[in-house]
């Protein structure tokens, strides 16, 4: 007898027009998993794209938030994540892009001025024991200063920086300090320096380093408009575990060739990270057009061809006319704050997110003619026992109830040589 545990997922794959859209390459995410067995280190999260990847009410917001909260948080990159990295700027420092530099907002900090990030749910700043930050060298940047405050302490300089370079290049410069409150600040003394964005990451606790790279508008010319010598180090610094993609673009060949210029960036940077693309929902025109199915055949294609995740959320919204009639829109192309969690919760499901950190130990022992079986449920998944005589056709043995409990039956085992496994689905 054979056995073993896994999560197993029913799949909405109903065809539109004669063609599959459904979610597919679930088992695609063997990295991400493997890291959240490992008590010891972060698993880093990036989420990737225009204003459908933001981190105040898009699917990967919601999806973030159910992550932290089963796993805990071990820090925040780039962009702000409940109010963890809000940007102060001071003594000129001005916002700019997405341009030639950087595809988001970054901030340009000029001789005698400075930025800083505060967090508002604790002034004293994130837990962290490695400090860093992104910036782009460039011909007319110059020397400046990054500057930490300890626990609520003044501040004081840590690293001295070089923001000039021939040639524009992405950076990321880390301190690694003892574990503690921080804050960072940056300080220019000369020339214009470009400032991407902070790190403070807990490096050796388990737990979700969350990380927002989004910018609303922006379309994957201006991303690939970036040139790898800057994008190429920043995502290498990120060294992400798990990057999902969402943006509005179109069904041409320039988004596909511009994906395809995407996952060149991604394998050189971060080669062993997973990628889950997300098949976007409706559209206000797709009413009257086929901008959303477009879309999404081309990704699909890209998640299909690149061995990635494809994660469908076109079809289980139905249509832009159901979003709104499940009071799901925002406006004629972002989700609402309740939109955003459903579908973060479709996601959740479809791609076995509600089986990572159970439990699956099973074991199989034999008590005089019978087999023991043992292993422990939890009520945020279905446990169902299965056997199969060849891999193939599995039957249902026996679910157990929802609960948290130390589950352990004998039976007698059939006279044929056969496997058992443990199958867990969405509660």
């Amino acid at each position: 007898m054979f056995l073993w545990a896994g999560a197993g997922v029913a799949l909405l794959a109903v065809p539109a027009g004669g063609e599959d859209f459904g979610t597919t390459n679930t088992q695609a995410l063997a990295h991400f998993r493997a890291a959240l067995q490992m008590p010891d280190r972060p698993v880093t999260v990036v989420s990737f794209g225009d204003s459908m990847a933001d981190s105040y009410r898009s699917v990967t917001y919601y999806l973030m938030n159910r992550l932290m909260a089963r796993f805990g948080s071990a820090g925040y990159s780039l962009n702000n994540y409940h109010n963890t990295a809000l940007w102060q700027l001071e003594n000129g420092a001005a916002n700019r892009g997405p341009d030639q530099y950087w595809f988001c907002r970054y901030v340009a900090v000029p001789p005698g001025g400075a930025m800083w990030w505060s967090n508002q749910p604790n002034p004293a700043g994130v837990l962290a024991d490695q400090a860093g930050l992104f910036y782009v060298s460039h011909p007319g940047g110059g020397g400046f200063r990054l500057r930490l405050s300890t626990n609520g302490a003044p501040w004081a300089t840590v690293r001295t920086l070089e923001g000039y370079s021939a040639e524009p290049q992405g950076h990321f410069a880390t301190i690694t300090l003892p574990l503690d409150r921080y804050r960072l600040r940056v300080e220019s003394d000369a020339g214009t320096n470009f400032i991407i964005g902070p790190s403070l990451v807990a490096t050796h606790r388990a737990g979700f380093h969350a990380v927002f790279m989004d910018w609303g508008g922006i379309h994957l010319g201006q991303v690939t408009n970036v040139p790898p010598a800057i994008r190429t180090p920043i995502l290498a610094g990120l060294q992400p575990d798990l990057l999902i993609w969402h943006m509005k673009e179109d069904g041409s060949g320039a988004t596909s060739n511009r994906m395809a210029a995407c996952e060149t960036w991604w394998r050189a940077a971060a080669p062993a990270g997973d990628v889950i693309y997300i098949g976007t929902p409706w559209l206000s025109t797709d009413q009257t057009g086929t901008t959303t199915p477009d879309q999404n055949r081309v990704v699909r294609g890209v998640a299909v061809a690149h061995g990635r995740v494809y994660a469908d959320l076109m079809q289980p919204t139905i249509s832009y006319d159901w979003l709104v009639a499940q009071g799901f829109i925002e406006d004629g192309t972002h989700l609402n704050n309740a939109g955003g969690q459903y579908c973060a919760n479709v996601m959740w499901d479809d791609l076995g997110f509600f089986s990572l950190g159970l439990d699956l130990r099973i074991t199989l022992q034999s008590v005089g003619e019978q087999l023991q079986l043992r292993y422990t449920t939890f009520p945020t998944a279905r446990y169902r026992v299965e056997f199969s005589p060849d891999l193939t056709v599995w039957t249902p043995l026996w679910t157990n109830p929802l609960a948290a409990a130390a589950f352990s039956t004998n039976f007698l085992p059939g006279s044929a040589r056969g496997f058992y496994r443990l199958h867990l689905t969405p509660p």
